[in-house]
């Protein structure tokens, strides 16, 4: 070897060695610089390749209705889960999909998936007993796949209190992390979307459990560590209602809009009953049709289930629907008459079938038939317009006395108006929050009108406000007690795990200080719309087969707007002494109140006096 390629040989072996020391000490400094800035973040990403934590869902609270029989549990199953290990998905799911039933393709993405970062994902749930033990059997050609207990939602009853009970559904998106991240639920748990199952969601869902393994480089679970824990049951519920009364009142709403059907209604789609104890609030039927099912969402639908069964059912029209009452609202205004000493109980106004409004160039507006003299008490029994148009103009002080005080009158004195009787519908459950243990209650509302004088005659026999079937019941209630105005609620009772039922609400009722005697003369006049034989309601009360039992109450027929769809609806209330039940039947586009409502509302005491008569359980 000459000294020339001797020298060009050490030059290279120099220089290799600069590049290898200057990579060594940048190496050394990186190491330094994960130890003393990124110590936690690398110790953490240490532990998470080492152990997996998997959530455990815990089967939600079983549902009873008062009488202690089952609406809702849940079922014991078992779901099948994988712990991807880098092997191959395709083999594994080849095997399992004829056993579960479930595509390979679909298999695979399951497989191979995000699913917040967990080692495991859920695979398929509520496998058959033949998956099982082919899993078992073949454990050892299956790597990752094990089998976890779990739970599926059962509604044995069908769509009996659908619009109560509500359904459960996948976690909402926008909830994802909140449920998953910060509650440690798994991605696939379901959780409540409606109803009591939504309202009541944190007590039903229990805490979920987790299952931790250890787990090799390559994700293969080793043991199980004893961070483990088992989930914890779920809270059971106990309702208010009565499962056979419940289903009762559903089949007369069914029935009723099949018969309108048959006679010509065809446009009536939707009926509506909610019924009271007036002396606790506890809701003892509520009702809407068309119903749906609840396990639709836990087996699966169709888009054209979907699409022609649940998406018309799916509101609770009895708590989210306001439509004009009509006259059932006559009541209310004859009070306010009363409060306001514009009208007396023996004071009569003479009705000739319309009524002619002063200093307005003969404005006439219209009564549904000629009454002649009444008063309060029958124009409440015969629903008589022209009494209530004539007491709205006193209580409204129209006219004024001099012409040039008009406009004042309409934009003053009118809106006080509206508004002093808005606050009397409020303090008896109309336009306000119920208080209700339901989601996505809704409230009516009195309309300030077309700003002319006719705005206060409309709003006295309840063409110019919209109210809820569920604000008119509470309505009801209060007209009942004689203006004790209780909060309606479904749960009775709760009992978490291994604890006795607890109630959940103290009894909740406020009197409103009305007069007595104001009262008994609203009530007299409901109690002749029953029972009287000019009375509205009479023949249904007191036809061919009269009520064992004594019930007041109010018709009410209001215009919509669309000629021939007008909404029936009835308020009452009985037994007429002593109350124990308060109901309110609305059936848009059902014509006459006393036609399509006021025999649901019958039929209605009927069954309630009859289960009563079977001792239903009390309930306070």
């Amino acid at each position: 070897m000459t000294d020339e390629k001797f020298l060009l040989r050490q030059k290279r072996f120099n220089i290799l060695q600069l590049g290898s020391t200057l990579a060594l000490g940048l190496l050394i400094l990186k190491l330094a610089s994960m130890e003393m800035v990124g110590h936690d973040h690398y110790a953490a990403l240490s532990t998470r390749n080492r152990v997996d934590t998997f959530p455990t869902p815990a089967p939600r609270g079983t549902i009873f209705d008062r009488n202690h029989h089952v609406l809702v549990y849940d079922q014991p199953v078992f779901s099948l889960v994988y712990a991807r290990n880098g092997r191959e998905a395709a083999p594994i799911a080849q095997k399992l999909a004829p056993i579960l039933g479930i595509s390979q393709q679909v298999l695979i993405s399951r497989m191979t998936g995000y699913d917040s970062g967990s080692v495991h994902t859920l695979l398929a749930t509520h496998i058959p007993e033949k998956a099982i033990a082919y899993v078992g059997e073949h454990q050892s050609e299956l790597p990752g796949i094990r089998i976890i207990p779990d739970s599926v939602r059962v509604y044995p009853q069908g769509d009996l209190a659908c619009h109560i009970l509500g359904y459960i559904n996948s976690i909402p998106e926008q909830k994802r992390d909140q449920y998953v991240l910060q509650n440690g639920f798994p991605p696939s748990a379901k959780v409540g979307w409606s109803g009591v199952e939504l309202s009541y969601d944190r007590a039903l869902r229990g805490q979920p459990g987790r299952i931790c393994v250890e787990v090799n480089s390559e994700g293969v679970p080793e043991r199980t560590l004893p961070d483990s824990r088992l989930p914890k049951r779920g809270a059971d519920l106990t309702l208010t209602i009565d499962a056979e009364y419940q289903r009762d009142v559903q089949q007369l709403l069914a029935r009723q809009v099949e018969d309108l059907h048959r006679h010509g209604h065809k446009d009536v789609s939707h009926a509506m009953a909610v019924a009271l104890d007036p002396n606790t609030g506890a809701v003892l039927a509520l009702a809407s049709v068309p119903t749906y099912h609840p396990e639709w969402f836990v087996s699966g639908m169709s888009y054209r289930t979907y699409t022609n069964q649940f998406a018309p059912a799916e509101r609770n029209w009895s708590t989210q629907a306001a439509v004009a009452p009509g006259s059932t609202l006559k009541p209310l205004t004859g009070l306010f008459g009363l409060m306001q000493h514009v009208i007396t109980p023996t004071r009569s106004i003479d009705c000739s079938g319309g009524l002619r409004i002063p200093a307005t160039n003969g404005t006439v507006i219209r009564c549904w038939t000629r009454h002649g003299k009444v008063t309060l008490a029958t124009a409440l029994a015969e629903s008589c317009d022209v009494y209530f148009y004539q007491a709205s103009l006193d209580y409204g002080h129209w006219p004024p006395p001099h012409d040039r005080q008009i406009p004042f009158w309409l934009h003053r004195t009118r809106l006080e108006t509206l508004h002093k009787l808005e606050q009397l519908q409020r303090a008896f459950g109309l336009g306000r929050e119920t208080g209700i243990d339901l989601p996505d209650a809704n409230t009516g509302y009195v309309n300030e009108g077309s700003g002319q004088v006719t705005d206060l005659p409309y709003t006295a026999i309840g063409q110019n406000e919209v109210f809820t079937p569920l604000e008119l019941a509470v309505y009801a209630s209060t007209l009942a007690t004689g203006g004790v105005r209780v909060t309606p609620y479904v749960v009775q009772s709760i009992a978490f795990h291994n604890t006795h039922p607890k109630p959940v609400r103290n009894f909740d009722a406020l009197r409103l200080g009305l007069r007595p005697e104001d009262m008994a003369v609203v009530k007299w006049g409901m109690y002749l719309t029953c029972n009287a034989p000019n009375g509205t309601a009479y023949s249904t009360f007191h036809g061919k087969h009269p009520a064992s039992y004594v019930a007041a109450g109010k018709t009410g027929t209001a215009e919509t707007g669309i000629v021939g769809f007008d909404n029936s609806v009835f308020i009452g209330y009985a037994p007429f002494d002593h109350p124990k039940i308060a109901v309110a039947v609305v059936i848009p586009g059902g014509g006459h109140g006393a036609d399509s409502s006021v025999p649901i509302a019958r039929a209605m005491f009927d069954r309630f006096f009859a289960h009563a008569s079977r001792k239903m359980p009390p309930l306070r």
